[in-house]
């Protein structure tokens, strides 16, 4: 029994030593991830096909993505640091979100609401309000 134990020690120390060998010695860096989803803002629904560039001109960063049937992006393995991203597609707005912040081993997600070319922002405020209409309607007259 004593020379059971013995063997499965020395075993289980070669393991280990296999393992760290292999390794290198070196740690593996938690990866840093962006990701979202596009929907249009007027109907609510996933917006496809959308080109989202990501750039970072002090890491030297340029990575290309398009949109899933979902509105899903996602960039993988980012440096740390601030990026830009650009979403493009024929008929929509194009929105440019800088500083965005990647840090090191965090998931950073974002959900973008995409405008029509043919709608904008504008035509999205209302005024419900029986005294927020007399304001904007005074405020008019006054310019």
């Amino acid at each position: 029994m004593l020379h059971f134990r013995s063997i499965v020690t020395i075993l289980g120390f070669i393991g280990t030593t296999q393992v760290a060998l292999a390794s290198g010695g070196e740690t593996v860096k938690p990866e840093s991830v962006v990701y979202g989803y596009l929907v249009d803002a007027a109907t609510r629904k996933p917006v496809s096909g959308v080109v989202v560039s990501a750039a970072s001109v002090k890491n030297g960063l340029s990575k290309e993505v398009y949109t899933d049937t979902d509105g899903f992006f996602k960039f993988r393995q980012l440096p740390s640091g601030e990026i830009s991203l650009l979403f493009d597609k024929k008929g929509y707005r194009n929105i440019r979100k800088d500083a965005v912040a990647v840090k090191e081993g965090v998931v950073t997600k974002l959900t973008i609401e995409f405008f029509s070319e043919k709608t904008g922002a504008e035509s999205l405020v209302e005024f419900e309000h029986p005294v927020l209409r007399l304001v904007d309607g005074v405020w008019w007259f006054l310019v």
